[in-house]
């Protein structure tokens, strides 16, 4: 009996490699949280590991979309590792047959399976070619439509999440610095280390940005340019130039000189090509390509996916959101102080224009309940 491999949801043996991408992906970044700076040493075979996460990474994507280009990739990727472990290990003078096979049993199995997979070669169909890319503007420039509530409502609610989430990715951020992969000063004693529901606003607020500006910029590239190389590099230029003025904006604002001279919040002095310490090219860069993430991929997808549900399921997540951000919102950012509250000893102090509320005698921890702290 011959099998039917024309239905593309069903990826078969793929979906297992999806489930073993992202698992991978997640437990690597847990377990380097745990890593204490200074107790280890990275060698090659890390940054090597490094590498495959992205490639685990785009992998996920492309199988997921369908493209053509995914076996290719795989297959190339699956190679690169076979080859370059191997004579990694000759020119160290540790390579042991059986010891080689063993380590990249996992890349063996990659490319046996995408090189023989009937499945893979029947469901990966989708170009990855400049015409598809059109066909998708057409959809893209359909997501942007101001006139409506319902563009507005996801507006406010990707603010209120990304918010969130932008705290993980600078968490993620400043662990490659921990580690020494990146330049920069590591604080353990950050806000970024606790409390992991501490929404920090500037990235919602590039969220935002992102939809009503970069957005739109991406799909008038699209657009007047052909082809992909050059409209994605003037978005990505674009994206960099828009993101940095709202982290010196937001720093003019919030981070300004201590009297002795130390800036609060963040201090770029130190940094390759920076403007009065509160922007550099490092992070330029950083930005340029989360913005260029968030423009290419994400809001699309986000947009399609939340498209599926109904008009009142969707209003209904946005009440739910918006009230929980502001309960994030106000009890990490905001202590209003009351007559009297402040002297007591549970009480919370006000919060610093920086979002880390300290008090004289030290840091506090503001993850209770702003209804404990008023009673004492």
């Amino acid at each position: 009996m011959t099998k039917d491999f024309s239905n593309s949801k069903k990826l078969g043996f793929m979906r297992v490699l999806q489930i073993l991408f992202s698992f991978n992906i997640a437990a690597t970044m847990l377990l380097l949280v745990f890593l204490v700076k200074g107790s280890y040493s990275l060698e090659f075979a890390h940054y090597l590991d490094f590498a495959n996460l992205i490639f685990d990474g785009i992998s996920f994507w492309l199988i997921w979309q369908r493209k053509k280009v995914a076996r290719e990739f795989i297959i190339a990727f699956s190679l690169f590792n076979i080859i370059v472990g191997s004579l990694f290990h000759i020119a160290t003078g540790s390579f042991g047959l059986i010891d080689q096979i063993t380590g990249s049993l996992f890349d063996i199995v990659l490319l046996i399976y995408f090189l023989t997979s009937r499945r893979a070669k029947a469901v990966l169909v989708n170009s990855f070619s400049i015409e598809k890319k059109r066909e998708q503007l057409d959809f893209d420039i359909n997501y942007y439509q101001p006139k409506t509530w319902a563009f507005w409502r996801n507006i406010i609610i990707y603010f209120c999440v990304f918010s969130v989430v932008g705290h993980w990715m600078e968490a993620a951020y400043c662990t490659l610095i921990r580690f020494g992969i990146l330049p920069g000063i590591y604080d353990p004693t950050s806000q970024i280390w606790s409390d992991w529901l501490y929404p920090f606003v500037v990235y919602g607020f590039g969220a935002v940005a992102c939809v009503l500006l970069l957005f739109p910029l991406k799909n008038f590239l699209q657009k007047k340019i052909r082809g992909l190389a050059a409209p994605l590099l003037l978005s990505f230029l674009a994206n960099a130039f828009v993101c940095t003025l709202i982290e010196l904006a937001m720093g003019l604002m919030l981070n300004q000189p201590l009297p002795d001279g130390t800036l609060p919040l963040w201090d770029y002095r130190d940094m390759f090509c920076n403007f009065m310490g509160q922007v550099c090219l490092q992070n330029a860069v950083a930005f340029g390509c989360v913005a260029t993430l968030m423009t290419w991929i994400v809001y699309p997808g986000l947009e399609k996916f939340l498209g599926r549900f109904s008009k009142d399921t969707m209003n209904v997540v946005f009440i739910a959101v918006a009230i929980g951000f502001c309960v994030l919102f106000f009890l990490y950012c905001v202590n209003v102080l009351l007559p009297g509250v402040n002297d007591t000893p549970g009480s919370l102090e006000p919060a610093s224009a920086s979002g880390q509320a300290q008090t004289l005698e030290g840091e506090k921890d503001y993850s209770r309940s702003a209804i404990d702290s008023v009673s004492g």
